[in-house]
């Protein structure tokens, strides 16, 4: 009996992390595509201003332009961070959906990465005030990693380790490039965190 309880709900070290998988490919390959389309080539570098189709602004919320939601995340001006920023999603996406499960990653990654997309854009000046990539969301999902190893829910090595690992290349990139750390980043954190403390209950739940 206890044999086949394992294989119907299997531990949380054993799951296929599969909406992180999904979420690393949808990057992959929708970044390559819309740097084709806007460039004619899958390395071209394009300017923030050209992805005005597939990026993210306060009014688009308002004129209900809600599959920016997705599409602002998906896609990079320069692929070389795309890699980057999928690799780190899969480190960060595979420690955590072990123990929050994949609806509840997803929820981080939509939610949180959207709503501190927005908060970046706040510290822009129009029309480059566009979000778009996916480290808002990998910080959100690196928020609710800090949430379970701070309520003991996951505080194993492998966490740990690229908890660590996410946050300290981010920190040191935006200090490159920015001078200062991102307020996109800053909050993409304090979302995952809240999101996660907000559904502890199913979390523990679903870890056990």
């Amino acid at each position: 009996m206890t044999h086949l309880r394992t294989i119907i709900a299997p531990p949380a070290s054993h799951r296929v992390p599969w909406c992180t998988l999904l979420l690393c490919a949808a990057t992959v390959a929708f970044s390559i595509h819309a740097a084709i389309e806007i460039s004619g080539a899958w390395l071209g570098r394009v300017r923030i201003v050209e992805m005005e189709r597939y990026g993210l602004r306060f009014e688009h919320i308002l004129d209900l332009e809600l599959w920016r939601l997705v599409t602002a995340q998906l896609v990079h001006v320069r692929q070389p961070h795309m890699v980057s920023n999928v690799f780190c999603l899969f480190l960060v996406g595979t420690a955590v959906e072990r123990h929050m499960g994949a609806i509840r990653v997803l929820a981080v990654w939509l939610i949180g990465g959207s709503m501190a997309m927005l908060v970046s854009t706040l510290f822009a000046i129009p029309p480059w005030n566009l979000g778009t990539g996916a480290s808002q969301a990998i910080m959100a999902i690196t928020g609710a990693g800090l949430w379970l190893t701070q309520t003991g829910a996951d505080r194993s090595r492998f966490l740990m380790l690229t908890l660590g690992f996410t946050l300290a290349l981010a920190l040191v990139l935006d200090l490159i490039y920015a001078h200062y750390p991102k307020p996109g980043h800053i909050a993409g954190v304090l979302f995952g965190y809240l999101i996660a403390s907000l559904s502890r209950r199913t979390i523990r739940e679903s870890a056990a």
